[in-house]
């Protein structure tokens, strides 16, 4: 086995206790959600977990490293990331003047995909965290498979237990959604919700606190 199974449960529960703390991809999912319903939400959980996936890569390739001993490089990705969470935010509070439907087509859940994607692979901290996280459960003990191996086996626990949890928030904000999608007032509510979650976000990854 490439990895210490007591080092894998290890790292399972704690991937269980992460997952369970509300963070910015929570936030983001569910602003999605009460923007764009069902559809959307699990296109921003899909565009979340491919980010993830690609900081785990960085992480493993010892990338990541580069970016914490660039404290230049890190305040421009967090500075670009906050910018954009805020361009997402005044675009929501933008829907709800013009009182736009809750409903949305199939393009527009692929561009949240995209969305999804961007704000996790520009915010540095989610970075960080892996570069901190995957480590301590890696066994460099001969005999066992390379560091970077182990990191790219442990690594995807932690998107694939989100999974069930974002798949509640969900289900709950994309029922609300839809219980109030027939009042053009709930409609216009739900879009000032998301954008001000985007705002707040943005707010706090360029003060440097997402």
């Amino acid at each position: 086995m490439p990895v210490d199974p007591a080092l894998l449960l290890a790292c399972t529960l704690a991937g269980i206790v992460v997952v369970l703390s509300p963070g910015p991809d929570m936030m983001f999912v569910l602003g999605q959600t009460l923007a764009g319903g069902r559809r959307q939400g699990w296109a921003a959980t899909i565009g979340i977990w491919c980010g993830a996936m690609v900081h785990i890569l960085l992480a493993a390739l010892g990338v990541a490293a580069l970016l914490a001993a660039e404290p230049a490089l890190f305040t421009g990705l967090r500075l670009a990331g906050g910018a954009y969470l805020l361009w997402l935010g005044v675009g929501s509070l933008r829907a709800a003047l013009a009182g736009a439907s809750v409903v949305q087509p199939a393009s527009a859940a692929r561009r949240v995909v995209l969305q999804g994607m961007l704000t996790n692979l520009t915010n540095p901290k989610v970075a960080l965290f892996f570069l901190a996280f995957l480590p301590q459960f890696v066994d460099a003990s001969p005999g066992r498979a390379p560091e970077w191996a182990q990191m790219l086996v442990l690594g995807p626990i932690l998107p694939i237990l989100s999974v069930p949890v974002f798949a509640l928030l969900i289900a709950g904000a994309s029922g609300a959604a839809a219980r109030l999608s027939h009042s053009a007032r709930a409609v216009r509510w739900l879009h000032g919700t998301a954008g001000v979650i985007f705002l707040g976000l943005g707010t706090r990854l360029v003060a440097g606190r997402g």
